[in-house]
């Protein structure tokens, strides 16, 4: 799920968002800048209602109106869309959550942050004689990454590594993690 698209205060039930939204306001913050701030760090959008299918209220109710709105991208955004799709967000945590009971690397493995640009996060994991390395893009755009990585074995991707792998371009939220060649 995204967060929702709080457009006013009116639509915003947290407490903690209407003190902070009093206080900016009183000391000359426009709300639209206010209401910028709540959409991104506001905690009514881990209590929308769950997005369960295309249904009315997302399937998450059969009652008039939900306490919350339903984010209106419940149509696209939904568990049963997601468990139709082999290539959702809820299979590739299931692969992840699984590598992480697999390898010992990814918990045991000497840690070291990469340097990259400011929207892909990246890190190398050596775990004995093995390097692994994590590539993230953390952005809507395009990014940039440096790292040469030929001849790495792909352990989970959610891209076309090849072709990330060949222009050192990742698009719009690509992450990928393989095993480094030894040299």
């Amino acid at each position: 799920m995204t967060n929702y698209p709080f457009e006013t205060l009116d639509d915003v039930d947290d407490i903690e968002s209407l003190n902070y939204a009093k206080e900016a306001l009183a000391n000359g913050i426009k709300e639209a800048d206010l209401m910028d701030s709540i959409r991104k760090v506001g905690r009514d959008n881990a209590r929308t209602p769950m997005q369960w299918s295309k249904e009315k209220h997302a399937g998450f109710s059969e009652g008039q109106s939900t306490w919350l709105p339903v984010n209106p991208n419940y149509q696209e955004i939904n568990v049963a869309e997601a468990l139709a799709n082999p290539d959702s967000i809820f299979y590739t945590y299931q692969e992840l959550i699984a590598l992480r009971k697999k390898e010992e690397w990814l918990v045991e493995g000497d840690y070291q942050l990469l340097s990259t640009a400011d929207k892909v996060f990246a890190y190398k994991r050596q775990f004995g004689e093995d390097t692994y390395v994590i590539v993230v893009n953390v952005s809507d755009q395009k990014q940039s990454f440096a790292k040469d990585l030929a001849g790495a074995q792909v352990i989970i991707t959610n891209t076309d590594v090849t072709k990330a792998l060949e222009t050192k371009c990742l698009e719009p939220w690509d992450a990928f993690c393989v095993k480094v060649a030894k040299q």
